[in-house]
């Protein structure tokens, strides 16, 4: 070999050799650079985060806020109605990315809970202190297990309730799906949202690639959040795979309560493609030498530092307060500064929006409570005019002050009670209606009173309306609406006198007949022909229907005057529904998933009656051949019967009345009976404390549910 070919090979191996270290020199301080930028951009990220979590607080609070001023809701909630409060928080749920709306009193008590998707178990949130709005972090179990949501509680001063919004935090909510998908965009690499409970992985949108069986927080990591440190960015390996993750603690986290922290995870292998990249210039920087390498890396860099010096300025003026600022993305050459700048400009539109948003909704606030002010001055008015014509009723009419002091006392008032009403002003409502009941919690309630008449053996029957009032901002009173009743309870007791002897006498007579045409049937007088023992079967079973008529009336004049006695004790619900079931076999059936203790404290006779009627129905109202459901569950303290079939249904405008007397519905008029029977099954069921409700439409079936309180040992 010649001594110019040993040369040209030693300068060829050394320009090699120079290329290959500055190759990986270049390669290692490039990636030290990017997994620098990398950080700041994960705690750029997860301060984003942070930001949109406090922005959803804001945004359910303004909600909150907004809906606890409307009217309606407020007078819903200090009548306690229930089905009102229902549909307000169902249009509620509807319009707005809401999974649950809490409604509980001062103690803590539901009193309405709407979900909107995936969850059927009870919500337990703690009652925030006096006044102050609560939010922060918890659990919810719905179907697909433990998920984290957002919660804000909102005491309502004015109507002594509680009220909350929760947002579960899963891949079906907007913040965790749109800040995911941004930051995937911004890297143009998946990028994963996580929730951590002290060590426990909560939930993470890396479930689809890992299940979650995923690790959860390490030892280290929970010890730097739990001593309060800002945020914490390192690598952590998730199933199989490792990556670059932020963790930052909640800054709604309490003392003494579990720590609450997010995480925002990109793979590893983000540096892949740079990587191969590099790689290239390798090859490059071996053909073309450090030159080329010069040039390159001045044609990477070059628009850096103007892009970011433009996106550092803008933020500067956010701090300042300046949101009318936006960044010129045409001059960020940068791909990634660009996506910043991008976002950046995105979320100040966003906070525009809402500024705008919040001025549109005071000028609203504004016109509502001029609005306000002058429907209750002709209120006042009117009050007035109202006063002025109460001497003129034929109804009494009782006032009452906050503390019980009777301060107006009507002329009808005074004629109904024959008491003087000079003597009865300043005097406690307990002293003229001893027996009557009224409490600080109540809202309009009807009540019946029987008061002994002086020098006559005939007592004063009244009906007295109870509702509260107040004026302006004076302590709430009572205003007593009195009806004398004593001549129509007289005549209903003549009534249910007259009608028990009368059916009384009816059930004398059937007696001995039904039990002749039985003797009859039996053969006891000789063979009978076919025909005429169709016909006296016929005639039995009209017997048997003519009896079943007078025990209803016999009910239903027992339940008019008072005079239904029950024989009260432990009854095994699920007992009776199984012997029901296998008397109307096969078309009755128990359903499985029955309640384990379905012990209740009711009249055996009574309820038996209760669940036959029901089920009668639910069959002579269903087609041939198909089946009816009867069973038990635990609500609450009580347990819930129900009687479920497949039949005609029930139509929305005959659902409000067909507990009524006599009342049968449009699809059921061509069916024989008296229309007393569900009368009957309501008055009974109220009798035990209980209450009874009907879900139907037509064409689906009817299913009929009544609870009675659970039976605890005592008695």
């Amino acid at each position: 070999m010649s001594l110019y070919t040993k040369i040209l090979l030693f300068f060829i191996t050394l320009v090699v050799l120079l290329s290959v270290v500055t190759t990986y020199s270049g390669i290692h301080s490039i990636e030290r650079i990017a997994v620098n930028e990398l950080e700041k951009g994960l705690a750029s990220d997860i301060d984003l985060f942070s930001f949109s979590v406090d922005s959803e607080f804001y945004h359910m609070e303004n909600r909150m806020r907004f809906v606890a001023m409307r009217k309606p809701l407020r007078d819903a909630i200090r009548r306690r109605d229930v089905g009102r409060i229902r549909e307000i928080f169902t249009d509620l749920l509807q319009r707005e990315s809401i999974d649950v709306v809490h409604l509980v009193d001062g103690r803590n008590r539901p009193i309405v809970t709407l979900r909107s998707r995936r969850t059927d178990l009870p919500v337990t949130l703690p009652l925030p202190a006096s006044g102050a709005t609560t939010r922060g972090f918890t659990t919810i179990d719905t179907r697909d297990g433990v998920r984290p949501a957002l919660f804000l509680s909102m005491p309502l001063e004015e109507t002594k309730v509680v009220l909350s919004e929760l947002v579960i935090l899963d891949n079906a909510n907007p913040l965790v799906r749109n800040l995911s998908d941004l930051l995937s965009r911004k890297r143009g690499e998946p990028a994963y949202v996580s929730i951590f409970r002290d060590d426990r992985r909560m939930f993470s949108t890396i479930f689809s690639l890992t299940g979650t069986d995923t690790q959860g927080l390490p030892a280290e990591i929970l010890a730097a959040l739990q001593r309060g440190q800002e945020s914490y960015i390192g690598r952590t390996a998730i199933g199989r795979s490792r990556y670059y993750t932020v963790y930052k603690p909640s800054p709604y986290n309490e003392a003494g309560s579990p720590v609450w922290s997010y995480g925002i995870a990109v793979s590893e292998n983000i540096f892949l493609p740079f990587k191969k990249r590099l790689l290239f210039v390798f090859v490059m920087i071996s053909v073309l030498a450090t030159s080329a390498v010069i040039v390159v890396t001045f044609a990477i860099t070059r628009g850096i530092d103007p892009s970011l010096r433009g996106i550092l300025a803008i933020c500067r003026r956010i701090e300042e307060g300046d949101t009318l600022s936006r960044i010129d993305t045409k001059k960020v050459t940068t791909r990634e500064f660009a996506l910043i700048a991008s976002s950046i400009n995105r979320m100040l539109d966003s906070i525009s929006e809402r500024e705008r948003t919040i001025s549109d909704n005071m000028e609203r606030i504004r016109a509502i409570n001029a609005e306000i002010e002058e429907k209750t001055n002709i209120i006042r008015q009117d009050r007035m005019r109202f006063l002025s014509i109460l001497e003129t009723v034929d109804e009494g009419v009782v006032a009452l002050d906050h503390e019980g002091v009777i301060i107006y006392y009507n002329r009808a008032a005074a004629a109904i009670t024959g008491t003087d009403p000079a003597a009865a002003l300043g005097d406690t409502w307990r002293s003229l209606f001893p027996s009557l009941e009224i409490s600080g919690d109540d809202h309009t309630a009807l009540q019946e009173l029987v008061i002994p008449r002086e020098g006559s053996a005939e007592p004063l029957y009244l009906k007295v309306l109870v509702s509260p009032w107040s004026l302006e901002k004076a302590p709430q009173g009572r205003i007593l609406l009195l009806q004398d009743v004593s001549r129509e309870k007289r005549m209903e007791e003549f009534k249910a006198d007259f009608v028990s002897a009368i059916n009384h006498d009816i059930r004398s007579f059937l007696v001995p007949v039904s039990g002749f045409l039985g003797r009859i049937l039996e053969g006891k007088y000789g063979p009978l022909e076919d025909t005429v023992r169709e016909r006296l079967v016929n005639i039995t079973d009209n017997v048997s229907k003519i009896h079943h008529l007078v025990e209803n009336y016999l009910n239903v004049s027992r339940i008019e005057s008072g005079k239904l006695e029950l024989t009260i004790g432990p009854v095994d619900m699920n007992e009776i529904l199984r012997g029901v079931a296998n008397l109307y076999a096969p078309r009755v059936t128990f359903a499985d998933g029955a309640a384990p203790n379905a012990l209740v404290l009711a009249d055996r006779d009574y309820i038996e009656r209760v669940i036959t009627n029901l089920v009668a129905n639910a069959l002579k109202f269903s087609p041939e051949g198909s089946s009816v459901r009867i069973g038990t569950r635990v609500e609450d303290d009580a347990l819930v019967t129900f009687v479920e079939d497949g039949g005609v249904g029930i139509p929305a405008e005959d659902l409000p009345f067909i507990f009524e007397k006599y009342r049968r519905g449009s699809l059921g008029k061509q069916e024989e009976g008296s229309g007393l029977g569900l009368f009957i099954v309501k008055s009974v069921v109220e009798q035990h404390g209980g209450s009874i409700r009907v879900d139907s439409a037509p064409g689906r079936g009817s299913t009929f549910s009544f609870s009675l309180p659970l039976f605890r040992g005592e008695i």
